[in-house]
């Protein structure tokens, strides 16, 4: 007999043994049997709250977004200069990278996913958007604060995007991003890109890191 939980703390149950599965057998292998036995639950349990696989992989999908989405929305509304969100944001991304306690792969099951599956392929597309479009926003504030050279603030938010992509993709094989070289001489290299003055790039990032701005930032969860 299971424990009696309340339908966010089931859903949450077989999720978790959901990914798990997925993870280790891949989509195709998986069977909802094999998660409602991680679970310690019946097949039918796990039907009642997911109709089917497809629905508990888009469930972990939209949950997988909706983290990131919170994120983006928190550094919108935190008032501060332009550059400071900026590096905030890329920290938090590498902080979320070593924060795991595994590689995300299922970052990489959902791009895989995505060449198939047009629902899913969407809400990637759309959580790549909502990305471009916060961080352009980010960047066409430094411009009019004068911190940022003028720009295609679109284009540099797509390449920044590529570049935690890449990260995470690397990190999902199990090639640990070297953080503090990231953190440092990563950092150094897209200041000088876009700052309005490139030799401010160390003094810039130097300064931030001083004040705590760039301690321990709250990881995507």
């Amino acid at each position: 007999m299971t424990k009696h939980l309340s339908e966010p703390e089931r859903r949450a149950q077989i999720l978790a043994s959901a990914r798990e599965e997925f993870i280790e057998q891949g989509y195709a292998a998986t069977r909802v049997a094999d998660v409602a036995r991680r679970a310690r639950l019946s097949k039918g349990a796990v039907y009642f709250y997911y109709p089917s696989k497809r629905d508990l992989f888009m469930a972990l999908v939209l949950a997988e977004h909706d983290s990131t989405y919170a994120f983006l929305e928190e550094a919108e509304r935190r008032e501060a200069p332009a550059l400071v969100r900026l590096l905030e944001v890329g920290r938090a991304y590498l902080g979320y990278f070593f924060s795991l306690d595994r590689p995300p792969r299922f970052f990489l099951m959902m791009t895989e996913l995505g060449v198939r599956d047009e629902e899913i392929r969407a809400e990637c597309e759309a959580l790549h958007q909502r990305f471009v479009d916060a961080v352009a926003r980010i960047f066409a504030q430094g411009i009019v604060e004068g911190a940022f050279r003028p720009m295609d603030p679109v284009a540099v938010a797509q390449m920044l995007k590529a570049l935690i992509d890449g990260v995470g993709g690397q990190a999902a094989i199990g090639i640990a991003p070297p953080r503090d070289r990231l953190a440092t001489e990563g950092f150094r290299t897209i200041l000088r890109g876009i700052l309005a003055d490139p030799d401010d790039a160390d003094a810039v990032l130097a300064a931030v890191e001083a004040v705590g701005a760039l301690e321990s930032p709250a990881p995507i969860e």
